[in-house]
């Protein structure tokens, strides 16, 4: 069934009219990179396309097509992850912003599916602003604890987390993603970690490719994930999205 939000499926004569009536829209940016052996490769842009949809139709808001590949280079030892340099999503995700403000949008937000992204999208948003004026607004489609969603992630039992793991696997299954649950394993610190990896961690940042915090390619526990889980995360952080949006389309600028 065509969904008359998502700007993919529809004719130029249903955008046109679409158009007339709105002047806001969603665009949802993601990656393709590994999420565990048990996640698909595209969580993270199946995640923000899916919860975008759902907000889209919610609030009757167009949603953009979704930029599948995002900055991931860090996950680049684990098969199947492409990824873009950092300039060249800017430039990417910038360009599409500027041409649907060109459809008359005058309201455009972010929905960014992968941590990652953040640094460019930043970017992109800053000289937006510089060149045209224009605010661009940006916000992550996963529940945190200072984001959307946030009192969902009370649920959640993990220690620490952030990747392939109870959040994430719990939203692929309740968003019926391909999840290989025999597969999912417990985070446990690498065997290549030495001393003093261990003795300074969350203490001194450093650059480190993902493969040098987990051998798995997931943090957290994706093994206690449940679809119950998932649907009210999902549910909690698509309510507070779509009454951002509502704020945001009665907003005078």
């Amino acid at each position: 069934m065509i969904n008359l939000f998502k700007l993919a499926e529809i004719s130029w004569s249903d955008a046109q009219e679409l158009f007339k009536e709105v002047d806001v829209a969603i665009l949802p940016v993601g990656s393709t990179e590994q999420h565990g052996p048990h996640n698909p490769l595209g969580t993270d842009h199946l995640v923000a396309a899916a919860l975008s949809g759902v907000v889209g139709e919610k609030t009757g808001v167009p949603v953009l097509p979704v930029v599948p590949v995002g900055v991931s280079e860090h996950h680049r030892q684990f098969p199947g992850t492409l990824w873009v340099p950092p300039r060249v999503f800017e430039e990417y995700v910038k360009a599409v912003a500027l041409a649907a403000a060109g459809l008359g949008v005058k309201k455009i937000i972010i929905v960014n599916g992968h941590g990652g992204n953040t640094g460019a999208i930043s970017q992109a948003l800053r000289e937006i602003k510089e060149e045209t004026g224009e605010t661009i607004y940006s916000l992550m489609v996963f529940p945190g604890e200072r984001g959307f969603g946030s009192d969902s992630v009370k649920i959640l039992k993990q220690e620490g987390g952030g990747h392939a793991c109870e959040m994430e696997t719990s939203i692929a299954l309740y968003l019926g993603q391909r999840v290989l649950r025999e597969e999912a394993v417990k985070w446990e610190p690498p065997r290549a970690w030495t001393e003093f990896d261990r003795k300074y961690r969350g203490k001194v940042s450093w650059t480190r490719d993902f493969h040098e915090s987990t051998e798995t390619g997931n943090l957290g526990d994706p093994t206690i994930a449940t679809e119950e889980k998932g649907r009210q995360l999902v549910e909690a952080v698509v309510d507070e999205i779509s009454a951002f949006i509502e704020d945001l389309k009665a907003k005078k600028d």
